[in-house]
């Protein structure tokens, strides 16, 4: 695609596809592109969907977005207000359906890494942590990873540490929960018997080929790889109106 905006309205709406009418859906901190993933559905195909706020707000009825993902008035005309805490119970009684997580590193089975870079007894980098996503990872029946770098550093064979649990330590209930990766160059899931990390879709103006050079692993190809659907002028009007300020654009900052 020809400029960081264009694409990242096509990764907020690839996102917003992963989330059905009635499913309640959970993003964090730091995340404008989910916040606006979410909103979207919320607008289009998924009305009823329950709309959990990292910050706290349960169905907030704001109009556009911040720099921060947790700025108050993201909770304007909320219907309720969750701790962390009942997400956690929320999620373990098999009621939060779809969770939106960054991630430094991701690895083959879909393993990720929030914590270091390097070894945990002498890292190169102290990352910010997981969080909740070690508990709800592996439990939540939909996960939506996004990352905007789509690199060889960031896509690895294995992971410097297991911060979010892949399908290699999952127990073989957890192992029916789905993950889907939307990055700046295409979409890709674990939907194979192997459950490891395969290509769905490519990014207008982007290849397998590319996405595989980009990648520090071997990827399989889904049998109906296609190229990933772009949004309509609607839609992207929509993604506009809610981020008036180009929010959403502080994720492609280098």
């Amino acid at each position: 695609m020809s400029n960081s905006m264009e694409m990242a309205d096509l990764m907020i709406y690839a996102m917003s596809r992963e989330i059905k009418n009635h499913n309640s859906a959970l993003h964090g901190v730091s995340s404008p592109l989910p916040v606006l993933a979410m909103s979207l559905a919320r607008k289009t195909h998924a009305p009823d969907m329950a709309f959990i706020s990292g910050a706290g707000g349960v169905d907030p009825e704001f109009e556009r977005i911040f720099l921060s993902s947790f700025d108050p008035r993201q909770n304007e005309g909320a219907s309720a207000y969750y701790g962390l805490h009942e997400v956690f119970d929320l999620a373990q009684k098999g009621e939060l359906h779809v969770m939106f997580l960054g991630s430094a590193q991701i690895d083959l089975h879909g393993n990720t890494n929030l914590s270091v870079i390097g070894s945990i007894e002498n890292p190169k980098v102290q990352l910010p942590g997981g969080a909740a996503s070690a508990f709800l990872m592996p439990i939540t029946p939909q996960v939506v990873i996004w990352s905007t770098r789509h690199t060889p550093r960031t896509f690895v064979e294995e992971v410097d540490f297991v911060t979010g649990q892949g399908y290699n330590h999952r127990t073989e209930e957890q192992m029916k929960n789905e993950m889907t990766i939307v990055s700046n160059l295409g979409v890709m899931n674990f939907k194979n018997p192997d459950r490891v990390m395969q290509i769905q879709s490519y990014h207008p103006g982007h290849s397998i080929e590319e996405i595989q050079e980009a990648t520090g692993f071997e990827l399989l190809v889904a049998a109906d790889v296609a190229e990933t659907p772009v949004p309509g002028a609607d839609v992207i009007d929509l993604i506009k109106a809610m981020d008036p300020d180009g929010v959403r654009l502080t994720e492609f900052h280098k």
